[in-house]
């Protein structure tokens, strides 16, 4: 459990807030890993202290600004349709895309990164093999489209025009037989 899960007094709420405020508005001038930890309380307007009284380092911040993204993850899909639940993850990241450009995007927090493609590996063998690893154990092929689909929340940030559910749709055509079928789970 992160020191941010226990927060359940609304001091630390708001706390938590400021520097995630802070943190999406100094990354507008640079990735997260420039980030100053001195620089970040000022904007925020709290002490270092109480910063270090939540956080180790600025990446376990930048984390806590994806935790909806990851519940999005998790989220069950519509019944029995991979396609639904990424058409629907991506369009939750387009409606969030400042929030998440500035922690996922080209210069993004690499260990943010990691853990947003490792939800995304193990919810994809659950949908596609029903609870069970992948089909066929092929736990290759989990990762592969894993991080296809963290290639296309990539995109999605990159690319406020991308259309979401028609790149699910390309993609989608393109992947083996099985999974195209709109009751592939």
């Amino acid at each position: 459990m992160t020191k941010t899960k226990r927060a359940a007094d609304p001091r630390p709420r708001r706390t938590i807030g400021a520097l995630q405020r802070a943190l999406v508005e100094l990354t507008q001038t640079g990735p997260p890993s420039t980030i100053d930890i001195t620089e970040l309380c000022r904007v925020a307007g709290v002490h270092r202290t109480t910063f270090y009284k939540h956080f180790t380092d600025v990446s376990e911040l930048a984390g806590t600004v994806v935790e909806d993204l990851l519940d999005h993850i998790d989220s069950a899909p519509a019944p029995g349709s991979y396609r639904t639940w990424l058409g629907e993850l991506l369009e939750h990241v387009a409606e969030r895309r400042a929030v998440y450009a500035p922690v996922l995007g080209r210069d993004g927090d690499p260990a943010v990164v990691r853990r947003v493609c490792d939800r995304l590996v193990h919810r994809t063998a659950q949908l596609l093999g029903d609870g069970d690893p992948c089909p066929h154990r092929d736990e290759a092929f989990c990762r592969t489209l894993a991080f296809a689909a963290y290639g296309l929340i990539e995109a999605v940030i990159a690319d406020e025009n991308l259309d979401g559910p028609a790149s699910v749709d390309a993609t989608v055509a393109r992947l083996p037989g099985a999974l195209r079928r709109e009751d592939a789970a």
